[in-house]
């Protein structure tokens, strides 16, 4: 029977032998060098397929399906590595005993493909079996074998290897047959992965690589992954390089371009003399009894997917088995386009050197023209999928099928285990759309929990209306853009004359200048610069030298201790670094990141409303900068890590996630970051701008909460409400005070602030109208951040080694800084503990501080309930967040942005007991009241109950 399989497959070889040794040409170009794997195409319509697969820009697609087989994504070896978890050895049992092996994998839970002539019938498969994980580990040991049986009674449908007159899909050569529910050694076969069938065209293409998963002559699992070629379409099946054994029959064939089940191999091709004899690689003719691997195969043929799922849809089974069938179906799109590629119309073979014109060209018109909407918007969407592991799994193999306007599908925490962040995806499509309508779309489907859209977000920096009545941080920068700046100082010295941090005389110029340094406790030497290695020296590790005996190991120590500090990982998610004279220099290039557009973390700097440049400068100045006394002569602030010759002691390492202050273009670039930060090993991060809070920045925080970084965030900016990140329960929420020791006015506060830290009129690089480098006194809950992450670094560096023998879990460590910032606070007589923190940050006492001990019940999210909301609810946050900012001019997100949806509209009045447009068209005390409700209501449901 298997010769007589093979002699058919012959005959399809030779009928095709003109195309093949064409295409043979074209791949041995490719493989010189002298050709590219598109220009030797001879049909236009599959290669459109295939580029459209790539879902990117044609000609970034073009480029990356012409790297194979040199470079291909890792992602697609995972893929067929969750193939290959689905691939079975079958051992062929009849009523005699063992007759010999095969190769079968699952296409749905309990049901598995394999070929017509390994189970030609119920009863041979009733009395066989299969084995998954039937291979070897990475220590070259068994793994735990799973046996199940098979019950054709429940599913069994075939189609004979032979043509047979009046059955269109026989000659198909293939079988599906229903597995037990459970294996010999206990397992559920739901629980063993299975393989998504994939109807549409465009998985391969011509001269693409292959992979085989098998089990050939019933061995342990293997692989064929050298460089073998698809050579050509025939008919039903796909003809291509590679090389099988006995028993590799039903076995899953791979484009490697694209991780797609292409085949079900089915049968090895033998090259035949004239006379219809088999031949030998030596040239002998091939005897009954010769070694399969004597014989001088032409190629490997299987069949093609898009004819199996033909064939299965059109088979008439009973109606038990009819459902059970149907289970397949529920990833595979029912679309127009099922005729097989070979209907297409192909290009002559003789035309191959011309097929760069002929053949790519006409394939991407049809991808411009039909098989891309390439009109429609770019849109993102945030989702939350099903509790349900077979969903999440249907989601993860079958989101092109179940989502026309699809792009791209991507775990938002591709390393986490934790089941929240595991369900967090993030997807890419074009649609035309309302960006909440199409929300609305993909949370009707079954898999998806909630769909949110990644619009852009104004932070809590954003510029108000003249009416509103206050100056945000913008509005103040803005106004710093004079040659007149420094003219501040005589305002800055008559609003602050009650300070105790500096005299009011001119000669003291430079304590008003670092009166954020005295607040936090590092005036060690009256009228002299401050000076953190001093303060490590006379610290000592948190315990201050009794004698002079114990003093004489203070350097060794200190010198321990800067060390360490040198080697913390401190990252800054912001605007990005620049050259600005204070701060060049000082941030760790090595290790920046650009999330916004995939270049270095430099902020490019841009003019005009919106666009103000280096915010990440600003705020990194803090900590690290150093002088420009050369540049300009009002020169005063330096950063906190810095030695007494201004020196730092460590180098930012800068995130670049936001292109303006004011707005974030996408929240996926704050996720991205703190990945790459947790995966790198990251300390601390600080992060000086905020919005409105995101179910999948609430699973960042907790992530790196969980990791043990210390996310220092500020409170927010003039909004009042806490604002996302620093409401997370697992971040460090810092609000602001002033030279007089009381909270700035326009700092949030609310009991999710750790502490506070000087953040009104602190002294921060800029530039003037001519774009002179100066300093100039700025305000915000961005400049008391830093404070609070200089200091996290400090805290680190001095107790590394304790922290790591003392804490179990890596969230300890924030927990115990957590709880040592806020023992170690100097606290005013009035201070408001409830709002703004527990009191402002000492540095010194921080040091002193004994670690804690730090037990289950202080873990921070012991009791995470968060509210999940209404898609209505959600979009009626984004516009309210939006009207609460009283913004003055639009952003560049939806052509339909203020148009709210009717869900939203039912939503926001139910809540409210008012209508929309009294909300959010009205200046009324009422329209605010029911504004902020909502806006609280919202925030709310993501602190720490």
């Amino acid at each position: 029977m298997q010769k007589l399989i093979n002699d058919i497959s012959f005959e399809r070889f030779r009928d095709a032998s003109e195309q093949i040794d064409a295409v043979k040409r074209g791949i041995q170009h490719n493989r010189l060098g002298e050709a590219t794997l598109t220009e030797i195409q001879t049909d236009s319509d599959r290669l459109s397929k295939r580029i459209a697969r790539e879902n990117m820009p044609i000609s970034a697609a073009l480029e990356r399906i012409n790297g194979v087989p040199n470079f291909q994504d890792i992602q697609v070896l995972y893929k067929i590595l969750k193939i290959s978890e689905s691939v079975g050895r079958i051992t062929i049992k009849t009523r005699y005993g063992n007759s010999g092996y095969g190769t079968g994998f699952l296409i749905a839970p309990g049901i598995l493909i394999t070929n017509n002539h390994v189970f030609g019938d119920a009863e041979t498969a009733k009395n066989s079996v299969v084995q998954f994980y039937y291979e070897l580990d990475d220590r070259n040991e068994s793994k735990k074998t799973q046996t199940f049986g098979f019950v054709p009674e429940k599913l069994f449908f075939t189609s004979p290897f032979k043509v047979e007159t009046g059955k269109p899909d026989s000659g198909l050569d293939f079988t599906i047959v229903a597995v037990s529910e459970k294996s010999k050694e206990g397992k559920n076969i739901a629980e063993i992965p299975h393989t998504v069938l994939d109807e549409n065209a465009g998985k391969i293409i011509e001269g693409e690589n292959c992979v085989i998963i098998q089990h050939p002559k019933g061995d342990y699992k293997k692989t064929v992954m050298k460089d073998i070629r698809m050579l050509t379409l025939k008919d039903d099946f796909l003809i291509y390089e590679s090389d099988t054994l006995p028993g590799s029959s039903g076995a899953a064939v791979i484009g490697l371009g694209t991780g797609e089940v292409v085949a079900l191999h089915h049968s090895s091709i033998p090259n035949k003399n004239q006379q219809g004899q088999w031949l030998r690689k030596d040239g002998g003719v091939y005897s009954e009894g010769d070694a399969d691997e004597t014989i001088d195969w032409l190629g490997n043929e299987g069949v093609r997917v898009s004819s199996l799922i033909r064939a299965i849809k059109n088979a008439v089974l009973p109606d038990e088995m009819n459902a059970f069938k149907n289970s397949i179906f529920g990833r595979i799109t029912d679309r127009s386009d099922d005729q097989k590629d070979s209907n297409s119309t192909q290009i002559p073979a003789h035309v191959m050197n011309n097929s760069k014109q002929n053949v790519v060209n006409e394939a991407i018109n049809k991808i411009q023209n039909n098989t891309l909407n390439v009109d429609a918007p770019l849109q993102y969407f945030e989702i939350e999928l099903s509790n349900i592991v077979i969903m999440q799994d249907d989601w993860r193999y079958n989101y092109k099928a179940l989502v026309a306007e699809i792009m791209t599908s991507e775990p938002l925490f591709p390393m986490s285990t934790i089941p929240s962040q595991k369900a967090m995806h993030y997807i890419t499509l074009r649609s035309h759309l309302n960006p909440w309508e199409m929300a609305a779309k993909l949370e009707a489907l079954p898999q998806i929990k909630t769909a949110t859209p990644d619009l852009e977000m104004e932070t809590d920096l954003q510029i108000r209306t003249d009416s509103y009545g206050r100056l945000t941080e913008s509005d103040m920068l803005e106004s710093m853009k004079t040659s007149h700046a420094v003219g501040r100082q005589d305002d800055f010295k008559s609003k602050w004359s009650a300070s105790t941090y500096f005299n009011l005389d001119d000669a003291d110029e430079l304590r008003q200048r670092i009166w954020n340094r005295t607040a936090v406790g590092l005036d060690l030497i009256p009228g002299q610069p401050t000076d953190v290695v001093s303060l490590i020296k006379k610290n000592r590790g948190g315990s201050p030298a009794d004698n002079a005996t114990e003093a004489e190991n203070t350097d060794d120590l200190a010198s321990e201790i800067l060390n360490n500090l040198k080697n913390i990982q401190l990252v800054q998610l912001d605007t990005g670094y620049t050259d600005h004279a204070k701060i060049k220099g000082r941030f760790n290039l090595n290790c920046d990141e650009d999330f916004i557009d995939g270049s270095d973390a430099r902020d490019v700097t841009r003019n005009g409303f919106l666009r103000h440049p280096g915010h990440g400068t600003r705020t990194a100045s803090i900590i690290t900068g150093g002088e420009m006394k050369d540049i300009y002569k009002n020169d005063g602030n330096y950063g906190i890590l810095c030695d007494a010759e201004k020196n730092p002691l460590l180098s930012i390492i800068p995130y670049r996630v936001s292109e303006s202050v004011v707005l974030i273009s996408r929240g996926k670039n704050v996720v991205d970051a703190v990945n790459q930060a947790i995966n790198t090993n990251a300390d601390i991060m600080f992060m000086c701008m905020g919005s409105y809070p995101r179910p999948m920045l609430a699973e960042a925080a907790k992530a790196a909460y969980d990791n043990g970084v210390i996310w220092v965030c500020a409170a927010g900016n003039e909004v009042e409400m806490v604002v996302s990140p620093a409401l997370y329960p697992g971040t460090i929420a810092v609000a602001a005070i002033n030279p007089n020791q009381k909270p700035w006015r326009g700092s949030s506060y609310g009991s999710e602030v750790d502490i506070s830290a000087p953040g009104e009129d602190v002294y921060v690089p800029s530039i003037d109208e001519k774009y002179n480098e100066i300093m100039v006194y700025g305000s915000g809950t961005s400049y008391a951040t830093p404070h609070v992450a200089a200091a996290a670094a400090l805290w680190k560096a001095v107790h590394h080694d304790k922290l790591m023998e003392k804490y179990r879990f890596p969230w300890q460590i924030v927990e115990a800084f957590r709880c040592c910032l806020k023992q170690s606070v100097s606290k005013p007589a009035t201070w408001d503990s409830e709002n703004y923190g527990a009191g402002i940050l000492n540095i010194p006492a921080l040091l002193s501080t004994a670690l804690p001990e730090i037990d289950q019940s202080t873990y921070a999210y012991r009791n995470d309930t968060r509210q999940e909301w209404d898609l209505g609810v959600r979009e009626g946050i984004h516009f309210l967040w939006k009207t609460a900012l009283r913004k003055t001019n639009l952003t560049h997100e939806s052509f339909s942005e203020f148009e709210l949806t009717e869900r939203s509209r039912i939503a926001l009045s139910a809540m409210t007991g008012n209508t929309t447009s009294s909300i959010f068209e009205s200046e009324s005390i009422t329209a605010r009241a029911d504004s902020e409700k909502i806006l609280k209501m919202y925030f709310d449901s993501y602190k720490h109950n």
